[in-house]
């Protein structure tokens, strides 16, 4: 009886395209005015389904009244976090105007506007500083933390004089993209803008090709478990199928993306025989999302590294599995 072997090899996000992907497919068209700014270090966050409240007009400035009245209201859909920082000495007053023209040209209707220091933000009409604005943003669910320094709250950005907020959405039906910017006016350290949005229309399903391309998003690089061969063949066995057919499903899910699948072994075998076969590995999978998928091949690459970056030591049998991927 032939011995099978699994090779669990990498797929990685070719060289610059995670950010292509994210930009093409991922962010709304009412991000692209923050390309002018400097994203925060863990920005953008991308939830493929979550549900999260935007303010829609002026509210009660009140904690324990938030997400109360007409003026809130609950979206659910792919949802986007972003902050971006902006060079000193550049005024809110300024991002605010020209971010309102971008969002008019790219057919985004601004549904409100609102000043903290000037009472447009809240019911009572009264002035306040912009922590009452941050502090909402922050209830009922804390925002994620993405700056550099992984502050705990967004609304720590806010204990500045002011604050200003743009609401706009695009789209009709099940469709419609919905964004939130908030400005913290500190223009001594630089504007920064936390940026909220929800794309609805999405699938809240969850498969196996949508798990893949998350832990790509995340990682850059996954370790493919299920592509079997015969021990010293680079042959793809049958049982191969489903593995092959999940990461067809998403790479057609997502037309921009383009692979790197990688081939790693153990140390059985030697070095110059390893390296051929990962690499003979490696080709077969992408022949076959090419040749039994109809993936396009410009979209697909290959490499093999053999045995010259182990993950865990060759002494052990389990080693040496951890070790093939």
């Amino acid at each position: 009886m032939k011995r099978v072997t699994a090779a669990a090899l990498a797929m990685i996000v070719a060289s610059g395209l995670l950010a292509e992907t994210k930009a093409s497919t991922d962010l709304p068209v009412a991000l692209d005015f923050f390309k002018i700014a400097t994203p925060e270090a863990n920005s953008p966050r991308i939830v493929d389904y979550d549900e999260t409240w935007f303010i829609t007009g002026p509210v009660s400035d009140a904690i324990n009244k938030a997400t109360q009245g007409d003026n809130w209201e609950l979206v659910e859909g792919k949802l986007v976090y972003a902050y971006y920082r902006f060079q000193p000495g550049v005024s809110a007053l300024q991002i605010q105007r020209e971010y309102e023209a971008s969002l008019k040209e790219a057919g985004y209707e601004i549904g409100f506007s609102c000043v903290t220091d000037k009472g447009t933000c809240f019911l009572d009409a009264k002035p306040v500083s912009g922590v009452y604005l941050g502090l909402l943003l922050d209830t009922p669910r804390d925002m994620p933390a993405l700056d550099k320094h992984t502050m705990s709250y967004v609304r720590n950005y806010f204990n500045t004089s002011s604050a200003r907020y743009i609401y706009a959405t695009k789209g009709s039906g099940e469709n419609i993209t919905h964004v939130a910017v908030s400005l913290a006016d500190s223009p001594a350290k630089g504007v920064v803008a936390i940026t909220k949005s929800i794309m609805t229309g999405a699938s809240a399903s969850i498969t196996a090709a949508s798990s893949l391309r998350d832990e790509l998003k995340q990682n850059q690089t996954v370790s493919l478990d299920n592509l079997l061969f015969d021990v010293g063949s680079d042959i793809l066995l049958p049982l191969s199928r489903d593995q092959l057919h999940e990461i067809a499903m998403m790479m057609r899910e997502d037309p921009s993306m383009k692979l790197q699948i990688v081939g790693h072994t153990d140390s059985d075998g030697g070095r110059d025989y390893n390296l051929d076969l990962s690499k003979r590995r490696a080709a077969s999978v992408v022949r076959a999302l090419a040749e039994g998928f109809d993936i396009e091949s410009d979209r697909l690459s290959s490499a093999g590294k053999g045995l010259s970056e182990p993950v865990a030591p060759n002494s052990s049998e389990s080693g040496k599995a951890k070790n093939r991927r």
